[in-house]
């Protein structure tokens, strides 16, 4: 299942996601499949992505995209919108459908900004909320984190702006060798989820987009980015 880190800092966001998808068989047999893929997917100002169910999220950002012309609030409707077409395909009583949430970015007037879409009462709408500047948001499936603990504290606690960095090389490599480890510990742990990750930094008017198979058992060092600038 999706193991997400997404960091909001106060002039841009780091959102990495593993690369292991689970998904219902169509034949109602209640049985999984897996398979590797990106799950962060783009659009004209930033990044979407999300847990729960592949087709919850795939089918809401399909719609999104086609129909929603780069408004970004529109994500929520397109979430219920999906959630409805698959609970009429395959029923109401699914985990994971019920609890599908999604993540998403987009430039800002201070560099880049996060937004988190959940229903936190199943009686209600989805909801769209910015999430504060300084803040982690970790969401995964097993409740297990007792190996990644202290990782997932330390990389909060030292949190630090782009703008503290002498050079994007530098912040890239900062954050990229705190998330590592934790995509590997907790890889052991849980079995639904890939030690290798998909990571995205946005900052004002630029992104960078990267996999990391995350094999080595030394610390990761990029000496140049390509850089992509405006919109995705």
């Amino acid at each position: 299942m999706t193991f997400i880190i997404a960091i909001q800092l106060n002039d841009s966001i780091i959102v990495a996601a593993d690369n292991k998808e689970v998904i219902f068989k169509e034949d109602h047999s209640n049985e999984l499949l897996e398979r590797s893929t990106s799950k962060l997917h783009a659009w004209s100002s930033g990044i979407v992505t999300g847990t729960g169910e592949y087709y919850v999220i795939n089918r809401c950002i399909a719609l999104f995209k086609e129909f929603a012309q780069s408004e970004l609030t529109s994500l929520p409707d397109y979430l219920a919108l999906s959630r409805k077409i698959r609970e009429y395909e395959i029923g109401r009583d699914y985990f994971q459908v019920q609890n599908t949430k999604l993540l998403c970015s987009s430039y800002s007037e201070n560099g880049a900004q996060l937004y988190k879409i959940e229903r936190i009462d199943d009686d209600k709408s989805y909801s769209m909320t910015a999430i504060e500047p300084m803040d982690m948001t970790v969401w995964m499936f097993n409740p297990n984190v007792e190996s990644i603990t202290l990782d997932l504290k330390n990389l909060y606690l030292n949190l630090k702006d782009y703008s503290a960095f002498a050079n994007q090389v530098d912040w890239i490599n900062y954050y990229i060798n705190r998330i590592a480890p934790i995509y590997q510990k907790q890889s052991q742990v849980d079995s639904l989820m890939s030690q290798s990750f998909d990571i995205f930094f946005q900052s004002k008017n630029e992104y960078v987009f990267g996999h990391v198979p995350n094999t080595q058992n030394t610390a990761l060092e990029f000496k140049e980015i390509s850089i992509n600038s405006e919109s995705i």
